[in-house]
């Protein structure tokens, strides 16, 4: 037998033929090449076990002051954050505060209930919350909770299911309610119908006003502010969350007497937890509370008003406007934190009782009062700016806009001479798809062009605006990652680029065509791009939603920045991320799990599936002949196989043939086996726990006949 080394370029070449791309590998899943040899990729395990509810679209990690990790998760449908310990938990933000008179109906059996009287506006999945009802239960069903919509009935009227089943059919019965409504649920799919998808080439048009964002499917910006999270949802405003999961309550209301702590001014009388004003001097009712550091916090007051007006301060800052009618009042505030005076002061003509305030730490995010209301896309500067890419601080949305609030103050947003806030409007490139913060600079990426927004200190200009490349875009607002410093992206073609700080450069990729025939390019908003790094590879991965495979993010392409060789396979991840921050990479997968990713050798302690196929190999006329095999591996987990197919083609045509695969283990010596053809494939494969496997020095017996005229 003569022993030949079976060596292939690294790398995974589809964009030619399999025989044209002889001597390259021509499929795989789950295989990186490292040192010219392939390897698989570690294994996955769940981060919690928890799901997400919706598509996940965003995904961020960063610390608090305490260095404890956090992940925030936007979904089309909610916002998320998880802590080191795998606890998700729920902080979309609240959009409205209101109470009113609405009725409830029950169907005895269902836990389906039926709101009627009720200009909601909501959608079907959004999230409110029910509390302080007038009556205790309707058809055995107690309203206090957080709901879901389940079907849109009409303008006034939904449907949600209930905690409990209801013992009775009962109602329509009119009560009385505090609401909370939470933000309204993004966009799934892209709905472009034409082109390229809803970006530059198709339905969403170059422009892009506000009105297109309905088009897109919803995804989200994030980044820190201190340690707080800033995320936007891309079309809607900025909205802020301080790590608080527990809504401590700040304010001692008991009979509002001195013994709880209340300063009682002239024209108040109190009791039975009531304060009374009446009409004569302004005056007021103090207590000192303890705030929570950089956070929101949540003001509720419950009010009867006959005349004048009464109004919260708090630290000196008023919380909203004074209050002049009869109602339940909810009002979010930001703090600095630390001691300070709580006060409700009435005003001469003041008349009317108060009874259950209440100051409390939120749990949810909140919208950042005085930033753009809608936003294409944030991030945060070196110099603490928040910046909004796409931006309607003037208006009319323009998405060219580019706005940007004082240095630490992200919520002064207009410009003064004496603060840092600005704007600055991108004199061409179709519409702003993103902006991130760089190492050395940021940098913006319309559907045509790159930008780089460079701080200068100069208080009239603050950044300047360069253009650095056409025909370089982004096809969407997740599908860019950094590395060391270089940016890399895809574009709206199907292109891949890099940027370190020069020009643009435009990366040779062995996989371009086969990811631009199959992109579902209607569905381009979805790609998602992470960096993911190890010991010996440094890697941008691209998850995208393939055609034949549906609308998510099914596939991926892997590029080595390192060696500049691509790999590719089979995921369904629609978001990752790789910051360091924990202690693995972090992904959310297209049904709601999260995962931790590079870690040990299974699939969450099941088996995992991997191959890698080589090209069809000839010698010119001759027929191959692989008579042997002489496996070898590095570091091998569980057993895996190799599999030849072969073709012969004569004027019949194209005869293919596939032989039994071989079993291999770590104690295999040889396998003998007869595999004839003019050109000869093999598949190397595995589906174990743990499997792991890194090519050695693989030979085979190969003879060459020469072929009969």
């Amino acid at each position: 037998m003569t022993w030949t080394p079976i060596t292939f370029e690294p790398g995974v070449w589809k964009d030619d033929s399999p025989l044209k791309a002889q001597g390259y590998y021509i499929n795989a899943d789950k295989i990186r090449f490292v040192n010219g040899l392939p390897e698989t990729i570690y294994g996955w395990e769940r981060a919690s076990a928890s799901a997400l509810l919706g598509l996940c679209r965003g995904l961020f990690t960063w610390q608090d002051n305490a260095r404890a990790a956090y992940a925030a998760f936007g979904t089309h449908l909610r916002l998320y954050v998880m802590d080191q310990d795998g606890t998700i938990t729920d902080i979309t933000p609240a959009t409205s505060y209101e109470q009113s008179s609405i009725s409830f109906a029950t169907t005895n059996g269902s836990a389906v209930v039926t709101v009627t009287g009720w200009t909601h506006g909501l959608a079907a999945d959004q999230k409110f919350k029910v509390e302080n009802a007038t009556v205790g239960a309707v058809g055995g069903v107690t309203l206090n909770g957080v709901y879901t919509v389940l079907t849109i009935e009409s303008a006034t009227s939904i449907t949600f299911t209930a905690a409990q089943v209801a013992s009775s059919s009962a109602g329509p019965t009119v009560v009385r309610v505090d609401i909370t409504t939470y933000l309204s649920p993004g966009q799934v799919d892209g709905l472009g119908g034409l082109g390229f998808g809803t970006g530059g080439y198709g339905s969403g048009g170059y422009g892009g006003g506000a009105s297109a964002y309905a088009l897109y499917p919803r995804t989200w910006a994030f980044d820190s502010w201190g340690q707080n999270l800033l995320g936007s949802p891309r079309g809607g405003g900025l909205y802020e969350w301080a790590p608080n999961f527990n809504a401590s309550e700040l304010l001692t209301n008991g009979s509002f007497s001195s013994a709880a702590g209340w300063s009682v001014g002239a024209g108040w009388s109190v009791g039975g937890g009531f304060a009374a004003g009446s009409a004569g001097a302004s005056s007021n009712l103090d207590q000192n509370v303890a705030l929570q550091p950089g956070a929101w916090h949540l003001l509720t007051l419950n009010l009867t008003v006959s005349a004048g007006t009464l109004a919260a301060i708090c630290g000196g800052a008023t919380i909203g406007a004074g209050v002049t009618a009869t109602g339940n009042y909810r009002r979010a505030f930001y703090a600095g934190g630390g001691a300070a005076p709580f006060r409700l002061m009435k005003d001469a003509s003041f008349t009317g009782t108060l009874h259950d305030a209440s100051v409390q730490v939120l749990t949810t995010a909140v919208q950042v009062p005085n930033a753009p209301t809608q936003i294409g896309s944030m991030f945060v500067t070196a110099e603490r700016i928040a910046v909004a890419c796409g931006s309607n601080l003037d208006g009319a949305f323009d998405a060219l806009q580019v706005d940007w609030s004082d240095a630490e103050d992200h919520q002064a947003w207009t410009p003064t001479s004496a603060n840092l806030a600005g704007g600055y409007t991108l004199p061409a490139g179709g519409r702003i798809v993103r902006g991130l913060r760089g190492a050395r600079e940021n940098v913006i990426w319309t559907t045509d062009a790159l930008w780089s927004m460079r701080f200068n200190g100069n208080p009239n200009t603050v950044y300047d605006f360069v253009e650095m490349g056409r025909g370089c875009g982004l096809i969407g607002p997740n599908a860019a990652a950094q590395i060391a410093g270089v940016w890399y992206w895809m574009t709206p073609t199907g292109a891949f680029y890099a940027y370190g700080g020069a020009q643009p450069q435009l990366l040779s990729c062995t996989l371009a065509r086969d990811v631009r025939d199959h992109l579902a390019w209607v569905q381009q908003d979805k790609i998602y791009a992470s960096r993911v790094t190890g010991k010996n590879y440094a890697e941008i991965w691209w998850f995208y939603p393939d055609l034949r495979d549906g609308n998510e993010c099914s596939r991926y392409v892997v590029y080595d920045t390192a060696r500049g060789t691509w790999s590719c396979g089979l995921f369904s991840r629609s978001a990752y991320d790789d910051s360091a921050v924990f202690e693995h990479p972090l992904a959310a997968d297209t049904s709601g799990g999260v995962w931790f990713h590079e870690k040990e050798f299974t699939q969450d302690g099941g088996a995992r599936t991997w191959f890698v196929t080589s090209a069809f190999n000839t010698q010119g006329d001759g027929q191959l002949v692989v008579n042997g095999v002489r496996p070898d591996a590095d570091d091998l987990q569980g057993g895996y196989a190799i599999a030849f197919t072969s073709r012969i083609r004569n004027v019949k045509g194209t005869a293919e043939r596939s032989y039994p695969a071989l079993g291999v283990t770590a104690s295999t010596g040889e396998r003998s086996v007869r595999v004839k053809g003019e050109q000869v494939s093999f598949t190397i494969s595995g589906n174990a726990a743990p499997s792991y496997w890194r090519q050695g020095a693989l030979a085979m017996d190969i003879l060459v006949n020469t072929a009969r005229r």
